[in-house]
């Protein structure tokens, strides 16, 4: 029997980046230096008409703001399509923390199983369902602060495996990846979109995805 994520739409990203769409089951690494609009790109690209759910892993920023800042950038949903998993806030230790409809939290991003428990619910959520999902990570880079580099290559081999069994389209964000870095973890995925930081602004271009590939262009 053919998997349901095959009757799946492509996911629209008009002008994000230069293609329009990528099929279900996708997987992009988005790398870096610092202070190239990364986060916000991941937001865009995670952005739809609102019928498509969204769930994002943050290990820099809580979850409140980074909330504000989706739907700010594309507007609300309902409770059941926006997720955010925080692997953040706990460890900072300011203020009380509780769990909602859209949010759970994580003690920190040490925690990768606990983590990779949380996302296998959700991703078998939206498996079941056929229900078209969105799925960001920001950032990789800190869970390689914490644990090596082949640890979080599994992690990212366990995830793409799930994004492509629930037809989701994924997008990891990696700041500053070493050589050895960014040749691992793109075995895992299907394109990069590398940014970096010009006297005029930010800009990006899009490798791989079928052997497409762009130059450099503004965002």
């Amino acid at each position: 029997m053919a998997s349901k994520w095959v009757l799946l739409m492509a996911y629209s990203t008009p002008g994000v980046v230069p293609v329009d769409e990528f099929p279900p089951g996708t997987s992009i690494l988005v790398a870096g230096p610092p202070l190239t609009r990364k986060r916000e790109l991941m937001i865009d690209l995670l952005g739809d008409d609102g019928d498509e759910g969204a769930v994002m892993v943050t290990t820099k920023m809580g979850a409140g703001k980074l909330l504000q800042l989706f739907r700010d950038w594309n507007g609300d949903r309902p409770a059941d399509r926006l997720h955010v998993v925080d692997c953040v806030t706990k460890e900072r230790g300011i203020g009380q923390v509780r769990e909602t409809d859209t949010t759970s939290y994580l003690s920190s991003s040490r925690d990768m199983t606990g983590l990779s428990i949380e996302l296998s619910g959700l991703f078998q959520d939206y498996h079941q369902s056929g229900d078209p999902m969105r799925f960001g990570v920001h950032s990789l880079s800190t869970f390689l602060m914490y644990h090596n580099l082949q640890r979080v290559y599994r992690m990212v081999h366990v995830l793409s495996g799930q994004i492509e069994s629930a037809g989701a389209l994924g997008v990891f964000v990696v700041d500053y990846p070493t050589d050895r870095e960014l040749n691992m973890l793109s075995q895992l995925i299907d394109g990069v979109i590398e940014t970096r930081e010009t006297d005029d602004g930010c800009e990006l271009r899009l490798r791989g995805l079928g052997g497409r590939s762009a130059g450099w262009q503004s965002y």
